[in-house]
């Protein structure tokens, strides 16, 4: 916490800064941003550089005064698609409302490459804070929200190294509890299927998957994680597969609901009975988990609720007080169906 409030305390990466470590004057680098075709690619290149060490963010806000403040708090999310994001959203939206905030909001898309595009993008228009969803968001967004000096929260997944401040549930414990669940149940081959897994929080739940399974000597081997987005045809497309690899197969974990009641409805094309052919259990706790047939067993994680501690947490570090560095983690629930 104390070393967040020092880097803090030095003051943004200015213009100037950028034109003593590039050797060159103030009004260069102002013409190497604004009319890049008036400066030559050599000196262009060297700019380019000391931007990138100092990790300098050119302000684009219309007018904006060096003590300017703004009212935005810019979100970047996986996928507006995804349920999850959209409760997070909705209560980080709620607070921010009342005292005066707007949200401007991304979709990454699932593409770490994307997430880094619309933060630098967002970045040039001065916001006031940063929300990132999913954990884990790299070297080059850590380095970039470092320079910028904003709040910044990671919200969904406990970080292992917070930019700033976090708030979440541990979905590790969450794929522990869930596998030890199946395990209690009677379920000995359990696979788990994940989707884009390069998302820190599904990582987590992949663990604790997996450390259920070792503390109670059985195999982590049934594991197929696509690069397809984790959608209802995506479950129901690796059923197949997982059935060819492991027929011996009596359980399936999957990250999402979506994913889970695609495998479900694959079951139910294929004649396989569920929880009796095949046990089926996903996260998040979605609606179509408790609406189809059977009900699909699932961890309830408060979306809503991340939503607005983000954002709690936002507006008392911009009114002063400190609370850099703080990690909420919330509690999750297992909900227990007849899928499994």
């Amino acid at each position: 916490m104390s070393e967040a409030k020092k880097r803090r305390s030095t003051g943004r990466v200015t213009l100037n800064d950028v034109a003593q470590l590039a050797g060159v004057g103030a009004m260069t680098v102002s013409r190497a941003l604004r009319t890049p075709e008036l400066v030559s690619d050599k000196m262009r290149e060297r700019i380019e550089a000391a931007m990138d060490e100092l990790g300098y963010i050119p302000n684009r806000a219309a007018g904006a005064l060096a003590s300017a403040t703004s009212q935005t708090i810019v979100v970047i999310v996986p996928s507006l698609t995804e349920r999850g994001c959209g409760d997070m959203i909705a209560g980080l939206q709620q607070t921010l409302l009342a005292e005066g905030y707007q949200i401007m909001l991304g979709d990454a898309q699932h593409l770490k490459r994307q997430e880094e595009s619309l933060l630098n993008n967002f970045l040039q228009h001065n916001p006031a804070a940063v929300v990132l969803f999913g954990g884990d968001p790299g070297e080059t967004i850590r380095t970039r929200l470092q320079a910028a000096r904003l709040p910044v929260v990671e919200v969904g997944a406990m970080a292992r190294q917070p930019i700033d401040m976090n708030v979440g549930v541990s979905n590790f414990d969450a794929g522990y509890q869930l596998t030890r669940h199946l395990i209690e149940r009677g379920y000995r081959n359990i696979g788990f299927l994940c989707a884009r897994q390069e998302q820190w929080m599904l990582q987590q739940r992949m663990q604790g998957w997996q450390k259920a399974l070792l503390d109670n000597y059985l195999s982590p081997d049934a594991i197929i994680n696509t690069s397809e987005l984790p959608s209802f045809s995506t479950g129901a497309a690796m059923l197949g597969e997982f059935l060819l690899r492991w027929p011996e197969l009596d359980a399936l974990i999957c990250v999402n609901d979506e994913l889970a009641a695609g495998v479900l409805f694959e079951c139910q094309r294929r004649h396989l009975s569920v929880p009796g052919k095949l046990a089926i259990a996903g996260f998040d706790d979605l609606d179509v988990a408790r609406a189809c047939y059977p009900a699909l067993t699932s961890v309830r994680i408060p979306y809503h609720q991340m939503g607005q501690e983000a954002a709690d947490l936002i507006l008392r570090q911009l009114a002063g007080e400190t609370v850099a560095g703080l990690a909420l983690t919330l509690d999750f629930q297992l909900q227990r169906r007849q899928s499994t």
